[in-house]
């Protein structure tokens, strides 16, 4: 592997000069800086981006984990884009860990982020004690917690304002006539299921009505998840008069679990989360959209902010959903 000194024989040039061009930390002059880029080309000359990491104390690296990639559900990765862009427009490179809401993995990828000398951690908690994700906290390093707000961590947060989308769709549905409004939520999901839940309570009591226990189930966060909590749902004996469900995966379920009984036009469904594909969809469903784009982006401005700042108070910003209504979903 060339070394910088064989790029400053290759350009006739001392080696101060190579380091400068090479780390931009001088001004070296144009023809120079020519001689050294066409030098270090010709020897297909690689920077030591760990040695330089190591003297400078910043790898300008950043881990995030997220709980699933390949999903149905554009939330996730449109909120990783929005980090991405936010950070390579400062230098700072993303690594991505999946840990299907599993606190094993989760603590499986922030070892190995810590092993690679990560710069901070952008986290959607997965739920349980996590060993790595509390020495991470402890050695002070960033942590900027996502779409989920942790109840006992001192940290900065950014997410939807998920009590707030809850509460808008519910009470839309209330508003329609609807008198029982089910709730599917995602189990494990810490924060998100109990605003949720306390939601649906606010917008019943609000319309002077009161949530039925039995109009509540959990799913895990798969297509299969809200297929089965849809069947507890319907299985009962009175059956609901729309389901509001935490997310697309499982609103996939749910719709499956409605054809198969025949309640397609019966049951009306409206779902956190939006995408594109639901225009096109043969079941209209009305969503409660979320800002994804824009959580990545706070989230990795705040990771910047703490970088610049250690010392400034942790923040929590939740940004508000909006409400998108399809043409054909007046049950």
């Amino acid at each position: 592997m060339a070394t910088m000194n064989d790029v400053a024989r290759r350009a006739r040039v001392s080696l101060a000069t190579v380091s400068a061009v090479i780390n931009k930390s001088a001004y070296v002059s144009p023809v120079l800086t020519e001689r050294v880029k066409h030098a270090a080309a010709a020897l297909d000359y690689r920077l030591n981006t760990l040695a330089r990491s190591l003297k400078q104390g910043s790898t300008k690296t950043v881990g995030m984990l997220v709980p699933v990639f390949a999903s149905p559900d554009p939330f996730f990765g449109e909120v990783v884009q929005g980090a991405e862009i936010t950070l390579r427009a400062n230098d700072y490179s993303l690594l991505l860990g999946q840990t299907h809401n599993q606190v094993a993995e989760q603590s499986r990828h922030i070892a190995s982020f810590r092993a690679r000398l990560i710069d901070g951690l952008l986290i959607f908690q997965a739920s349980g004690p996590d060993p790595e994700l509390e020495r991470i906290l402890t050695e002070n390093e960033p942590v900027v917690f996502v779409g989920r707000v942790p109840s006992t961590i001192d940290a900065d947060v950014v997410a939807t304002d998920i009590e707030a989308g809850t509460y808008m769709g519910v009470a839309h549905l209330l508003g329609k006539g609807h008198r029982r409004v089910a709730l599917i939520t995602q189990r494990d999901s810490l924060s998100v299921r109990e605003f949720r839940l306390s939601a649906w309570h606010r917008a019943y009591s609000d319309n002077g009505l009161t949530a039925a226990g039995s109009l509540h189930a959990d799913g895990e966060l798969s297509s299969e998840g809200g297929y089965a909590a849809a069947m507890l749902l319907l299985d009962r004996k009175k059956l609901p008069d729309a389901i509001f469900v935490d997310d697309l995966v499982l609103t996939i379920g749910v719709v499956r679990a409605l054809q198969q009984r025949n309640l397609i036009g019966k049951v009306e469904v409206l779902s956190s989360d939006d995408a594109e594909w639901l225009d096109v969809f043969h079941i209209p469903v009305s969503t409660i959209v979320q800002p994804s784009h824009q959580v990545g982006v706070t989230a990795a401005q705040m990771f910047l902010n703490r970088v610049s700042d250690p010392d400034r108070p942790f923040e929590t910003t939740l940004l508000k959903p909006t409400l998108k209504i399809r043409q054909g979903t007046n049950i």
